[in-house]
């Protein structure tokens, strides 16, 4: 293809585009050889020049799109008017006339039209609706993902925008972060030790260096102290920030206890250095341990995190089990349910936990009594120089060992046994959600999961061979989405039977269904089901070890039964009475009209009236996605099953229960110490509250803590 254009050509499209164009001089001019530019000479031809292709080209398309500008400023704004007839026969009176400007932009108008709608298309395509399943997820500069949240439930008072990021980052962050933190809580405690050492060690008569006893060298000994101090508050300077932080944003919390009373401790110190007020033993070891106890809290949260965000990684998409309270029946139960997307749990993960929200309760309570016990206490005695003395013991002593490991070694327990089992609780919160429900869903792969059904035989009859028996089993079954369908369509492969396909399927309380297969009418289920629909079929022998059978009926004549075995197993049954000792009942939402309540309750051996069943009709809504919309997802499970769910209630059961006991244990003994401190502060009683007495104090509220805590590591 040759690459030179003719100028006439230019004009053309010019011309064709709207804009003016000078009609060529018929007076050509001579060019002197000597004044010839150098570059390769071309024709003259109908009295123009030649050009390069690639010059046209770029020079017509920034014509192209400087028309295209001109014509979206000239249009004027949309109206609604009448619309216009489909001919262009006729023409409104109020027309503008054709001029020669407008006749020659029409052409340029529809060339535009034919042209360039594609692309235009392309380019301003409205923006499609989002579809809350479906939210649409941007990335940042710095590799986080930031998903717009859906439609949150009406219990949700965060409106604080919660930033994600993939699941394997967030769980190597969270795992660098408890290392990190457990590292350097080594350090901090073994000064508290030293420190605490120091302190009691003249009241206990141990061993001590003369220069730095409190006795013989107070200044010393003071200034050993808050060197510990300072050093260790350097070590933890993420948590003291953190504290702080919150403090001034409003949302004072346990660090912001711990920070306040390192601070107090600090000043106190400081008071008696300087002015020499408060001639009383510092609490400088005992915050120290304070911060030891909140980098230990916050580093088994981290890596309990680290645990979920593993579980996170394990599926694509994972089981989400839900906490819902159906109206229509007035029951509370949890449902697991496919989830489509796995940034519901991870949103629920990066929410404020119940432990923080009582936190932030508890904490600035805490800090103005404390504050204003203080002032009173020291005005009661006269005396200003105890008010720094006094600060430091009562926000040391309201600090209690219950609250501040409260959560983080319980959920790092808890999300270790269940990551065993690929499964994992969102948080506090969730797991309060998960003990309240009174009832668990369950369904047939849960009770029979592969292998436990077996085919005994295929008998037919009434001039039907076993092929066409199952076939037509199949259809039905496999068509309404029961797991035996999969067990039949295995059988029916073997046999090399061809499959049929059934319609207009329909679900029968009595325990069976039936369908359309071609011309002729379907019945399947079990003898009960035949003998009320009016076709009694010839039961199994009682010496043959059959439990249930699939009884085929066609065109309401009997065309032989399936004999099939269910088998029970350890796993399941472990699981079912777990449930049961929960005081939670498993309630069956099975398709399978072979498993009943009184069935499971003779093959797992649970009393009766222990197992609950859902409506037959019922069935379909509470096993669908739709059912929990607007819940919020508790735990997931990277595999299905009973006993991932069973352990998930076990754990939530015994999350909840070291939660709610440590924050009662926690809140009175905090809120006791601070009455008991402010009354021998107010009457002048410092010797009774010593660094060895405020220790022992808070070692008696933490020993119950303790045992509720290490509960939480046993399974099933």
């Amino acid at each position: 293809m040759s690459n030179k254009f003719d100028t006439s050509e230019l004009n053309d499209i010019r011309r064709l585009l709207g804009e003016d164009v000078p009609e060529p001089k018929k007076r050509v001019e001579k060019i002197e050889p000597s004044q010839a530019p150098q570059q390769t000479p071309v024709s003259n031809r109908t009295a123009g020049r030649t050009f390069s292709l690639d010059d046209i080209l770029a020079e017509v398309s920034g014509v192209v799109d400087e028309a295209n500008a001109e014509h979206e400023a000239k249009r004027p704004a949309p109206q609604k008017q009448a619309p216009r007839p489909t001919t262009n026969t006729t023409r409104s009176a109020a027309a503008p006339k054709n001029t020669a400007a407008n006749q020659t932009a029409e052409p340029y108008k529809m060339q535009q039209q034919e042209i360039r709608l594609p692309r235009r298309e392309a380019q301003e395509m409205p923006p499609q609706q989002e579809d809350e399943d479906n939210a649409p997820r941007t990335t940042s500069k710095s590799g986080a993902s930031h998903y717009k949240p859906k439609s949150r439930p009406v219990d949700d008072d965060d409106d604080d925008e919660i930033e994600l990021m993939e699941p394997a980052k967030a769980m190597s962050i969270a795992n660098r972060r408890a290392k990190n933190l457990g590292r350097r809580a080594i350090p901090v405690l073994i000064f508290g030790i030293i420190a605490l050492y120091l302190t009691i060690a003249e009241s206990l008569s141990l061993p001590i260096p003369s220069m730095i006893g409190y006795a013989q060298n107070p200044l010393l000994f003071v200034l050993t102290q808050i060197a510990f101090q300072i050093v260790s508050m350097l070590i933890g300077i993420d948590v003291i920030g953190d504290g702080f932080y919150k403090l001034v944003t409003g949302k004072a919390d346990r660090a912001s206890l711990v920070a306040l009373a390192n601070m107090a401790a600090v000043l106190h110190c400081m008071t008696f250095l300087i002015a020499h007020w408060g001639g009383v033993l510092p609490y400088s070891s005992i915050c120290i341990l304070l911060l030891y106890a909140a980098m230990r809290e916050e580093k088994n949260r981290c890596a309990g995190r680290a645990r979920a965000y593993k579980a996170v990684t394990l599926h694509e998409n994972p089981m989400g089990v839900y906490y819902h309270h159906d109206s229509t029946e007035h029951a509370r139960r949890t449902v697991k349910v496919r989830m489509s997307e796995r940034e519901d749990f991870e949103r629920e993960l990066e929410r404020p936990d119940s432990m923080e929200r009582f936190a932030r309760i508890y904490a600035p309570v805490m800090l103005v009594a404390s504050v204003v016990f203080a002032v009173i206490s020291s005005m009661m005695q006269q005396k200003i120089d105890n008010f720094f003395w006094a600060l430091s013991a009562m926000l040391t002593i309201s600090s209690p060992l219950p609250i501040l490991c409260a959560f983080g070694r319980a959920y790092y327990n808890v999300s270790r046994r269940l990551l065993s089992e690929g499964a994992a609780l969102a948080s506090g919160q969730a797991a309060f959600r998960v003990r309240k429900a009174r009832r668990a869903l369950i369904q047939d792969s849960d009770l029979f999961p592969g292998g436990t059904i077996t085919i005994n035989e295929v008998r037919a009859h009434s001039g039907y061979t076993p092929e066409k028996l199952l076939s037509y089993a199949v259809a039905v079954t496999d068509g309404y989405g029961m797991e035996i369908g999969k067990l039949l369509a295995e059988a029916l492969h073997e046999q090399y039977g061809r499959p049929a396909r059934a319609t207009n399927i329909k679900v029968y309380d009595l325990g069976g269904l039936s369908g359309e297969i071609g011309g002729d009418t379907v019945l399947v289920g079990t003898a009960a089901y035949m003998a009320r629909m009016g076709m009694p079929v010839q039961e199994p022998k009682k010496g043959r070890d059959v439990e249930t059978g699939v009884y085929v009926v066609i065109n309401g004549q009997p065309a032989g039964v399936i004999q099939l075995t269910y088998h029970s197993n350890a796993q399941t049954f472990s699981a079912l009475q777990a449930l049961l000792r929960l005081k939670v009942m498993p309630e069956l939402a099975t398709r399978d009209f072979n498993i009943s309540p009184e069935m499971v309750q003779k093959m797992f051996e649970t009393r009766r009236g222990r197992i609950g069943e859902v409506a037959s009709d019922r069935v379909a809504i509470v096993s669908s996605s739709s059912y929990v919309m607007g819940d919020r997802v508790c735990a997931i499970l990277s595999r299905d099953g009973i006993v991932p769910f069973a352990q998930v209630h076990q754990s939530a059961d015994k999350l909840s229960g070291a939660m709610r006991s440590n924050l009662i244990l926690g809140a009175v003994g905090g809120a006791c110490g601070l009455l008991l401190m402010f009354y021998l502060a107010a009457t002048g009683h410092p010797e009774a509250v010593t660094p060895k007495n405020v220790l022992l104090y808070l070692i008696l509220w933490y020993i119950p803590s303790f045992f509720v805590t290490f509960h939480t590591r046993k399974g099933l």
